[in-house]
């Protein structure tokens, strides 16, 4: 019970720090720097990624590198593949969505999100953010929960950690937001994937891997 509420604080405060470091908006504003917009996701994407690591660091007082150790590499080809096929396993994952919940979301492929890809700001989506994800998911939270319980329960609880960051939690603060769970459930469908990959490659690596090919993929398609 201690690792799951150390776990719900860790990932309340990820939400919150995630939240704030959104505020550095304001600075160019105020110096009046032009064209700063062009940049933004980048930098954002930057500064998330920053905090983890100096989270981790400040908490576990773990090398990154720490993370990274792994002799199963088979476990990398099968993020590739994994990470890439995601997408397509999704829309299966909205039928069933759409059944329970009366709702109409789809998947239109056309594969035109490839210009988006000459955008540097998609460095944030591909890179930044899903190393960031990972490490603290994967790397902190996951790591701390499979010390006290069983690995399918602590699979299972991080991911839904993992989801609740793509939680409408706004509607707790804004009555006039609609909520949807509709990314909260494939977002913790792609958590429970992850943490297999985590677990069983007993590295880092191979989870953000799958998670910058499953973002690949959601740009491109």
């Amino acid at each position: 019970m201690g690792a799951i509420i150390k776990s719900t604080i860790a990932t309340i405060l990820f939400i919150v720090m995630v939240e704030l470091s959104t505020l550095w908006i304001f600075i160019p504003k105020l110096l009046k720097i032009e064209n700063f917009y062009l940049y933004y996701v980048l930098i954002q994407g930057l500064c998330q990624l920053l905090l983890v690591v100096l989270f981790t660091w400040l908490t576990k007082r773990k090398k990154i590198s720490e993370y990274c150790r792994t002799e199963k590499s088979k476990w990398y080809l099968i993020a590739v593949v994994s990470g890439s096929l995601f997408i397509i396993i999704q829309s299966p994952l909205k039928w069933i969505y759409n059944l329970i919940f009366g709702t109409d979301y789809y998947i239109e492929y056309h594969f035109d999100g490839l210009v988006e890809l000459m955008d540097i700001n998609v460095l944030s989506t591909i890179l930044f953010i899903p190393i960031a994800e990972e490490l603290f998911f994967r790397g902190c939270i996951q790591e701390e929960l499979q010390k006290k319980l069983k690995i399918w329960i602590a699979i299972i609880i991080a991911s839904i950690f993992f989801a609740l960051i793509h939680a409408p939690y706004l509607y707790l603060f804004w009555s006039e937001y609609i909520p949807e769970w509709h990314s909260f459930y494939l977002t913790l469908f792609g958590g429970l994937i992850s943490g297999i990959i985590y677990y069983k490659s007993e590295s880092i690596i191979p989870s953000i891997i799958f998670h910058v090919f499953w973002n690949l993929g959601v740009v491109i398609v």
